[in-house]
C-alpha cells in the first residue's frame, strides 16, 4: 500500500504578485523546487468552497475541518447568521433558559467574546442578535465584555467596532460596556497562565486600570505600539465583575480560545491559578466547548462521520497526528470534525511550543523539533497528518521579515522530510488551510495581519500523476484515499482531483 505524509503549511496561501508577499521574499526553494518538479495545482480555501459566506477569509479550524471531512462542512458562523435570518435564535430555548435564569435571580447577564467582524471566531452581529434578545424578552440588566481583535482584521480598529456597540447599546437604551481585553489575554490557548490569569482577576476580582473613556485608553496603547490584540484588560465600571447566580454567554462559536478563561470560571477542578467558585453562576456557548469547560451550547454539535483519519484507522490504516501545541488541535479535534474522538490505529503526538510571549520573538517555533520526532518514528505509520504552524502564527505579529524567517524555516523542514519520505518509502501531499503570510500588506502599505482568500498550493511528489485537477480543500482526503487506492466513504462528497 502507498503510504502518504500529508503535510499542512499553515497560513500559506499562493499568490504570485510580489508586494507584501513573505513567502516571495523567503525564496523556499525546496517548496519551489516540488512545485516545479511534480503535479500541482491551487485548491480554494475560503468562501462558499469551505462552508462559509462568499469572501470570507478561510481560517485553521475551518480549513482542517474540510480537510479532514472530504466535504464542505457548513461553518458555525452560517449557522448562526441562518439562525438570525429565519428567527430561531430569538427563539432557541437554550439563549431563553439564560435569559430566564438571570430574571429569577434578579442577576445579571454578560456577554462575552471578540468584537469585530473578522467572522474567525465570532462575528459583531451576533453581539448585537443578542442584545435584541434580551431586548424582546424585556431582560435589561446586561453587561458586555469586549474583546478586541487586531488578528483577524487589520491591527488597529477595534475603535470602530467600540463605537458601533455603543451606538447599539445607546439605541436600546440599557447594558452597560463593562471592560476591554486584547484577546492576547482573554483568549490564549498556549497554556500561559499568567495572561490568562490578568483577565480573569479583572473579570472576577475588579483588578486592573479603571478608565474613563475607552477611546483615549486606546489611543495611548497605540501611542505605546501596543495594537488591538494587546490591549491590556481595564475596566469602565465597577460593578460589572462577576457575581453569583449570574448568567454568562460567550458568543464566539470557535472553542479552542475559550478554553482556559471559561474552564477558569467555570470548572471546580481548575488548578492552574486560584479560582472563586461562583454558586449557581451558568455559562451558555454558542457551539460545544471543550469538555472542561461547564457549559451548555446554544447549538447543535455537528456529527461528521467517516472523516478521513477516522475512516483510514476503521479500515486498519496506522495513522500518526503530528504538530506543536498551538495547532495540534487542529490535527486532532478540528481534523475529526471538531470532536474529541478516541480513535485506535492512531498516535497523537504534541511538541512543546517554545517560552515566547510573541510568536516574531522566535520564528522557527518548533518546527525543527516536529520533523526530528517525526523523522524517528514515521517507519511505523501508513498515513501522517502534519501541521507547521509559523507561516500562521508569525504572519499574525505583522513582522514581515520575521515571517520570511517563518517561511524560510518551515522551507527547510520540508525539504528533511522530502528526503526522509523518500528514503522511507512516503508521497507528500503538500497543502494549506488558508492563507496568511503571502499578503502581509494591503495597497496603501499599511501591515495586514489577517487571513486572506488566497488559494492554496496544492502538491503530489509522484511523478505517475499526470496531472492534479483545480478544486478545494474538502476534494484532498477523496484525492488521497484514491491514490492509496482505497474506496471513499459516501459521506464524502468532496472530488478526487488525480
Amino acid at each position: 500500500m502507498k503510504k502518504v505524509l500529508l503535510t499542512i503549511i499553515d497560513g500559506f496561501g499562493y499568490r504570485e504578485e510580489k508586494k507584501g508577499n513573505a513567502v516571495i521574499a523567503a525564496n523556499p526553494e525546496n517548496i519551489i523546487n516540488l512545485w516545479k518538479e511534480y503535479p500541482h495545482t491551487t485548491l480554494e480555501a475560503s468562501g462558499e468552497a469551505v462552508g462559509l459566506p462568499a469572501g470570507q477569509m478561510g481560517n485553521s479550524e475551518v480549513g482542517h475541518l474540510n480537510i479532514g471531512a472530504g466535504r464542505v462542512v457548513d461553518q458555525p458562523l452560517m449557522q448562526i447568521n441562518h439562525a438570525i435570518e429565519d428567527g430561531s435564535f430569538f427563539k432557541n430555548k437554550v439563549l431563553l433558559d439564560i435569559i430566564n435564569h438571570c430574571k429569577e435571580n434578579n442577576s445579571a447577564l454578560h456577554l462575552f467574546g471578540l468584537l469585530s467582524d473578522g467572522g474567525v471566531h465570532s462575528h459583531i452581529n451576533h453581539f448585537f442578535a443578542m442584545l435584541d434578545l434580551c431586548k424582546k424578552e424585556n431582560f435589561h440588566n446586561v453587561y458586555v465584555h469586549a474583546f478586541l481583535d487586531g488578528r483577524d482584521t487589520l491591527p488597529d480598529v477595534a475603535l470602530k467596532f467600540l463605537d458601533e456597540l455603543n451606538d447599539k447599546l445607546n439605541e436600546l437604551g440599557f447594558g452597560k460596556l463593562a471592560d476591554i481585553s486584547g484577546r492576547y489575554y482573554s483568549m490564549d490557548r498556549e497554556r500561559m497562565w499568567n495572561v490568562t490569569k490578568k483577565y480573569y482577576d479583572l473579570l472576577v476580582h475588579g483588578d486592573g486600570p479603571k478608565i474613563d473613556s475607552y477611546k483615549d485608553y486606546i489611543e495611548d496603547s497605540y501611542k505605546q505600539n501596543i495594537m488591538d490584540e494587546f490591549i491590556v484588560p481595564a475596566k469602565l465600571i465597577d460593578d460589572g465583575s462577576l457575581k453569583e447566580n449570574d448568567g454568562m454567554v460567550m458568543l464566539n462559536f470557535r472553542p479552542d480560545r475559550i478554553t482556559q478563561t471559561f474552564t477558569a470560571l467555570t470548572n471546580k477542578d481548575f488548578k492552574e491559578f486560584p479560582r472563586v467558585d461562583f454558586k449557581n453562576v451558568k455559562l451558555v456557548t454558542m457551539m460545544t466547548p471543550e469538555h472542561t469547560v461547564i457549559a451548555t451550547p446554544a447549538f447543535p454539535p455537528m456529527h461528521l462521520t467517516n472523516t478521513l483519519g477516522e475512516y483510514a484507522a476503521s479500515i486498519g490504516l496506522k495513522i500518526l497526528r503530528i504538530a506543536e501545541a498551538s495547532k495540534y488541535p487542529h490535527v486532532t479535534y478540528f481534523f475529526d470534525g471538531g470532536e474529541e474522538k478516541d480513535i485506535p490505529n492512531t498516535d497523537k503526538i504534541i511538541v512543546p511550543r517554545k517560552d515566547v510571549a510573541t510568536y516574531d520573538m522566535y520564528p522557527a517555533m518548533s518546527a525543527y523539533e516536529v520533523t526530528d520526532k517525526l523523522i524517528e518514528v514515521m517507519d511505523k505509520y501508513d498515513l501522517i497528518i502534519l501541521n507547521f504552524a509559523n507561516c500562521d502564527m508569525v504572519g499574525h505579529t505583522g513582522k514581515f521579515d520575521k515571517v520570511v524567517e517563518a517561511v524560510k524555516a518551515v522551507n527547510e523542514n520540508v525539504g528533511r522530510l522530502y528526503e526522509a519520505s523518500k528514503e522511507k518509502g512516503f508521497t507528500m501531499f503538500v497543502t494549506a488551510d488558508h492563507g496568511n503570510s503571502e499578503i502581509m500588506e494591503d495597497d496603501k502599505g499599511d501591515v495586514i495581519t489577517a487571513h486572506t482568500t488566497s488559494p492554496v498550493p496544492f502538491i503530489i511528489t509522484d511523478h505517475n500523476i499526470k496531472e492534479i485537477k483545480t478544486g478545494k480543500l474538502g476534494d484532498i482526503a477523496p484525492t488521497i484515499l484514491k491514490y492509496m487506492d482505497i474506496e471513499k466513504p459516501d459521506e464524502m462528497t468532496g472530488n478526487n482531483l488525480i
